[in-house]
C-alpha cells in the first residue's frame, strides 16, 4: 500500500475536479457549476475515498471515479440545501441562488446530481451494486433534509436529532467507506463495520459543525450560520436543551423572539455554556468517538493503525 499525506490526496483530487471547468455550453447550466468547482472546500469525502483506496490497494482510476462521484453528490446536496435554508455564503463564496437566482441553482444542482452517477458508472468492479447504494444514499440524504425542514416547526429530541444527522450527514460518510471495500472485495466481510464507522463519523461531523456555528462568526466558518437561528434549526445543542432543561429553554426562546439575530446568537451561546448544555454536547461527542474506536478494533489488525489515522483526521479537523 502507498498511503499519502492528506494534502497530496487533496491536490491529486483537485487535478481531476478542476477539469469540470472545461464544461461550457449551455452557460446557464455550467457557469454556476464552475462557480462551485472553483470554491474552496476541505474535500474531506474524496480524501477518505482515496485514502481507503490506497489502503485496500484499489485500482487508481476506480478510486478517482468514486472520489468524483461522492464529491459531486455532496455539492449537489449543498446547492439545494442553500436554497432551502436561504444561505448566502458557502465555502467563503456567494451561493448560487444568491449570485444568480433559484432557477440557476436548482438546475445546476440537478446537473451536479446527474454528473455523479456518470463517474460512479465508470467503476469497473461491482458497478451495479455501487450505483444502487449510491442512489440509496441520495434518498437517505433527502430523508435527512426532510427531517431538518420538519423540525423547524417543532421541537426535536436528541434521538430525533441523531436520526436526522445519521441520514443527512452520516449516510454520505458511510458511502465513502463502503465504495472502496466494494471495489476490492478483500475486506468485504467488514463492509457493515466500515458503514457503521462512516455513519458515526458523519454524526460527529454534524455535531462539531453545530457547536462551531453557534460559537463562531460566519466569516470564520466560511458559510452562513445565522440562518440556522433565523429558521429555528434543531442542533445537538437545542435538542439537549429541550430534553434536559426544557422549562428554561422554552422561557429563553420566548424571551429572545424579537431580539436582533447577532444578539440572539450571543445570548444562546452564553446559555449553552452556563446551563451545561455545551458540556453535555461534548460528552455526546465523546461517546460517538468511543463508538468509532470500538469499530476500528473490530477491523483486521493490519489496517487498524491507518484507519485510526483517518479517524483522527476527521474528528480533529475543527479542534
Amino acid at each position: 500500500m502507498n498511503i499519502k499525506n492528506i494534502e497530496e490526496y487533496k491536490r491529486h483530487f483537485l487535478e481531476e475536479w478542476n477539469k469540470l471547468q472545461d464544461l461550457k455550453d449551455p452557460s446557464y447550466l455550467y457557469d454556476p457549476i464552475k462557480h462551485i468547482v472553483q470554491s474552496e472546500g476541505k474535500r474531506l469525502r474524496p480524501i477518505i475515498v482515496q485514502f481507503l483506496g490506497d489502503l485496500f490497494e484499489n485500482d487508481s482510476n476506480d478510486t478517482m471515479n468514486a472520489a468524483m462521484g461522492v464529491e459531486l453528490l455532496h455539492n449537489f446536496t449543498l446547492v439545494h440545501d442553500d436554497i432551502m435554508d436561504e444561505d448566502t455564503l458557502r465555502h467563503n463564496v456567494t451561493t448560487i441562488h444568491e449570485k444568480w437566482d433559484n432557477a440557476h441553482a436548482i438546475l445546476s444542482g440537478d446537473g451536479l446530481g446527474a454528473l455523479g452517477p456518470i463517474y460512479i458508472s465508470k467503476i469497473k468492479t461491482n458497478t451495479l451494486e455501487i450505483l444502487v447504494r449510491y442512489n440509496e444514499v441520495i434518498l437517505e440524504i433527502c430523508e435527512g433534509q426532510a427531517y431538518d425542514m420538519e423540525f423547524e416547526n417543532r421541537n426535536a429530541t436528541v434521538n430525533d436529532y441523531l436520526l436526522m444527522s445519521k441520514k443527512k450527514t452520516g449516510s454520505l460518510f458511510s458511502l465513502c467507506f463502503e465504495i472502496p471495500v466494494l471495489i476490492n472485495e478483500t475486506f468485504l466481510e467488514y463492509r457493515l463495520n466500515l458503514k457503521e464507522l462512516g455513519e458515526n463519523l458523519g454524526i460527529i461531523f454534524q455535531m462539531q459543525d453545530d457547536i462551531l456555528e453557534i460559537l463562531t462568526s460566519e466569516g470564520n466558518m466560511g458559510k452562513g450560520t445565522n440562518s440556522d437561528i433565523k429558521r429555528r434549526k434543531k442542533t445537538v445543542l437545542s435538542s439537549i436543551a429541550f430534553e434536559h432543561d426544557r422549562e428554561n429553554w422554552e422561557k429563553l426562546q420566548n424571551k429572545i423572539k424579537s431580539v436582533d439575530i447577532v444578539e440572539k446568537k450571543q445570548i444562546l451561546a452564553d446559555y449553552f455554556k452556563k446551563s451545561g448544555v455545551l458540556n453535555k454536547a461534548n460528552d455526546l461527542l465523546g461517546n460517538y468517538e468511543k463508538k468509532c474506536r470500538e469499530v476500528v478494533i473490530s477491523l483486521p489488525e493490519d489496517i487498524q493503525k491507518d484507519i485510526e489515522l483517518l479517524l483522527d483526521l476527521i474528528i480533529k479537523r475543527n479542534r
